[in-house]
């Protein structure tokens, strides 16, 4: 007979709920902030006029010429083919701020598209975790990397419904799963990495679709712009890296990797007048340590699922592949929104994944702890429309989510060791490039 470990129960015992109240009082917080100061608070932008320009910038580019030449745009072609029928042209004649209050068609789409990502998470849930959909689904829609990626009108939201088509077992076939891969590819090129899971389950004919509508998406989308071959992505995104790494601010809000700010620190950032050279050096340690034990760990779970395909799901596999990939290096916190809507389709049973639920509901706690204020910024706010006098700086949630992450990989990499290892006893390691009878669900 098994004995119920202490620990297990102990986990077992915590509620979901009270998780969700922790990340709803986080969002009364941040109203609390909007309406006595006219902004959104840390951890949204630190630029209260930029609401919804992650959309209207694109789009302008996409009513007009120089998209790759002058914008330097690292975006593939299909978001500005996209955007060009999600908009009304005539506003976009002065600037894309002036866009914004005429482009009603923009903002309704930003909307309407949040609201289709929020839906499909709850069918998604709901087929694999029914007892818990409800939850885990107010808790995406409410959370910070959703909100966050709302506000910014960010095309990730896109990316994040073909996330969701592909791999949240709502569609059984095989070609809507795989044009709705090409799409997230081409919405986020990086998104390439977690959809190497299908070679780890020996699913090659899915992998076989999803690379030939990765392929025919962008050649159609290139055809319609004009623009963005492969070698202006690759020069631009090369730009992009050099520009931004000379923005501190940019750099360190809210990514999901230190590796940035180490970066910084090695190209010259005066870190160490405000911080004491031991204490730097103390956590450059911690960090990089953590982060080479959780990559490694990650690594380790890779290679035992492929000798067992079997032994974990899918998501299981696309879930470790994308921490790996935003642990090393960080395109931005408002994908951790992929991280959360993974991990929540993993069962609340075993250590592993019931540690994970619990730092992906923390993660997303849409609130923050401001250790230190930078200088104020004075400017407008679009969602209030008067100006304000902003206050952001360096907070808790900048270090805390990106351990987060390395926690939430270790023990989900722990677990998948742990379920291949037991797979052994009832199968043999799969050590050819044949596909398994059944991969687990």
């Amino acid at each position: 007979m098994k004995r119920n470990r202490p620990w297990s129960a102990a986990l077992g015992a915590l509620p979901e709920p009270l998780l969700l109240m922790a990340i709803l009082t986080g969002g009364l917080v941040t109203l609390r902030g909007f309406l006595a100061h006219g902004y959104l608070p840390q951890p949204f932008i630190w630029d209260p006029q930029d609401t919804f320009m992650d959309w209207f910038n694109p789009a302008w580019w996409a009513h007009h010429e120089g998209a790759y030449s002058v914008w330097r745009a690292v975006y593939p072609p299909l978001s500005f083919a996209l955007l060009k029928y999600l908009s009304i042209d005539r506003c976009y004649v002065t600037s894309p701020f002036a866009a914004r209050d005429c482009d009603y068609v923009s903002i309704a789409a930003i909307l309407i598209s949040y609201a289709v990502a929020i839906g499909l998470t709850w069918l998604s849930l709901r087929r694999v975790q029914p007892s818990r959909a409800g939850v885990r689904t107010v808790a995406i829609a409410f959370g910070y990397p959703g909100l966050f990626t709302l506000e910014r009108g960010n095309l990730l939201i896109l990316c994040y419904i073909a996330l969701v088509v592909a791999f949240g077992s709502i569609a059984k076939g095989r070609l809507p799963r795989a044009l709705a891969a090409g799409m997230m590819i081409n919405f986020k090129p990086y998104m390439v990495v977690p959809t190497m899971a299908l070679a780890i389950t020996r699913n090659w004919r899915m992998l076989e679709f999803a690379c030939l509508a990765t392929i025919a998406t962008y050649l159609m989308s290139w055809a319609i712009v004009g623009g963005g071959s492969v070698l202006e992505i690759a020069s631009n995104t090369a730009n992009w890296v050099v520009m931004t790494g000379m923005d501190p601010l940019v750099e360190v809000y809210y990514s999901t990797s230190f590796n940035n700010l180490f970066g910084l620190v090695d190209r010259g950032l005066p870190i160490l007048r405000f911080v004491p050279s031991r204490g730097y050096d103390n956590f450059l340690l911690v960090a990089t340590l953590s982060m080479r034990i959780a990559i490694g760990l990650g690594l380790a779970a890779l290679a035992a699922a492929w000798l067992q395909p079997r032994a974990v799901p899918e998501t299981r596999l696309v879930l470790i592949l994308l921490l790996i990939s935003l642990i090393s290096r960080s395109p931005g916190g408002y994908t951790e929104l992929f991280v959360v809507y993974l991990v929540f389709l993993e069962p609340w049973h075993r250590a592993g994944p019931i540690i994970a639920i619990a730092a992906a509901y923390l993660i997303n706690i849409p609130a923050d702890i401001v250790l230190s204020y930078l200088p104020n910024v004075k400017t407008w706010s679009w969602l209030t429309q008067h100006a304000v006098t902003g206050q952001f700086g360096i907070a808790v949630g900048q270090f805390a989510r990106p351990f987060g992450l390395m926690l939430i990989l270790a023990v989900l990499a722990l677990d998948t060791i742990w379920q291949s290892v037991q797979a052994h006893r009832s199968h043999a390691p799969t050590l050819g490039l044949a596909h398994p009878v059944q991969v687990a669900t």
